[in-house]
């Protein structure tokens, strides 16, 4: 009887022990060790369901370039070069801040012509509805809605052991069940 209880009490804590782990474990995983600013800089391309193309060139001095093409209506786009910054998370992800990115490169309900989304805003009571405004974006390895106005905000995860440098940039999304944009990828050099 005492053993049983002792194996019933080693499983709960194992259970907690789980629940409270970092929430950045669920598949946001820390890019490869040694990891600097500089894995960051080169030519990220992402296409997004074959309807639109877009390409990030990150230099390595603290300037981006964006350009996106629209097959379906011919939409065309650069960016002057902006500046880019990283931060990181308190257990050491990092988040490529990309500033005045347009945001219809990873949500193709932002027509990216005009910038709006064509959603009306909703009435949430005393919780502000993430649907009703553009700078409302949701980070899955947090799970949390983030205000970031005037920039895109990617998630620098690892893990992928076939990538150049093992690592994909992930947007923010406008889903809390998953991403809703395209992941970029280094382009081979």
């Amino acid at each position: 009887m005492l053993k049983r209880k002792y194996s019933f009490s080693v499983l709960l804590i194992a259970l907690l022990l789980g629940a409270c782990s970092s929430k950045e474990s669920r598949g946001c995983t820390l890019p490869p060790k040694g990891f600097s600013k500089s894995d960051l800089i080169g030519t990220w391309d992402a296409t997004d369901s074959h309807i639109k193309d877009s390409t990030i060139i990150i230099g390595g001095d603290g300037r981006y370039k964006q350009t996106i093409y629209v097959k379906r209506t011919g939409f065309e786009y650069e960016s002057d070069w902006r500046p880019w910054r990283i931060t990181y998370s308190d257990k050491g992800l990092p988040y490529l801040h990309l500033e005045g990115l347009l945001m219809c490169a990873y949500w193709s309900q932002i027509d990216c012509s005009t910038g709006k989304t064509g959603i009306e805003p909703v009435e949430g009571g005393d919780t502000k509805d993430p649907f009703a405004d553009e700078t409302y974006w949701y980070d899955f390895c947090q799970e949390e809605w983030v205000n970031t106005p005037g920039e895109g905000v990617f998630m620098v995860l690892g893990g992928f052991k076939l990538e150049p440098r093992e690592i994909r940039l992930v947007p923010f999304t406008k889903s809390a069940s998953g991403t809703s944009g395209p992941t970029y990828y280094l382009r081979e050099p």
